[in-house]
């Protein structure tokens, strides 16, 4: 049966809804962040990938399980062209096993586990967390909030870092079991 512009419009017209690009821009924006895109960088690719599924005349957005798999390699290839010969293929390998292995959910679960682990540490390591990865823009030097020097921080940060994978992990496995 052929496709007629009508119907095009029609399933466009879903991606176009707020309701389908808000649900799919956290976890492209996550998937961007796993092949190692900043903030900045992440935002700017989902927004390319959306423009670029927006203009196809062959993009389907009815199902949002294929509409989420043709944004996420659209960002993939929006990023491998970036970062044309500086990144070995076998990274970007990695990340997408990683991401098919751990993110089926769009890395919900790692999310909610990262914030029920980080709720249960003492309030001075949340404000090192805090100060040190939330506060970027107004950060007053964590050495001198806490009374630590540099090296105590990045040993107490390395510290935080263990105990939160080992959390995240713990948890994500108990959902899974």
């Amino acid at each position: 049966m052929a496709t007629t512009s009508s119907d095009r419009e029609q399933a466009t017209t879903g991606l176009r809804s707020n309701a389908l690009a808000t649900s799919l821009r956290t976890p492209l924006k996550r998937y961007a962040r796993l092949l190692g895109a900043d903030s900045t960088l992440a935002d700017d690719l989902v927004q390319e990938a959306f423009l670029i599924a927006l203009r196809r005349d062959t993009f389907d957005a009815s199902t949002p399980g294929a509409a989420f798999t043709f944004l996420r390699t659209t960002v993939r290839h929006l990023w491998l062209q970036r970062h044309r010969g500086r990144v070995p293929q076998c990274d970007i390998d990695e990340a997408d096993r990683v991401w098919e292995e751990r993110c089926h959910d769009g890395g919900d679960s790692y999310v909610e586990a990262l914030r029920a682990c980080v709720e249960r540490l003492p309030e001075r390591s949340r404000r090192l967390l805090t100060s040190t990865y939330v506060n970027d823009a107004e950060r007053t030097t964590p050495e001198a909030t806490f009374g630590m020097g540099k090296d105590g921080i990045k040993s107490a940060l390395r510290r935080l870092r263990t105990f939160l994978h080992d959390c995240i992990q713990r948890r994500v496995r108990r959902e899974e079991a």
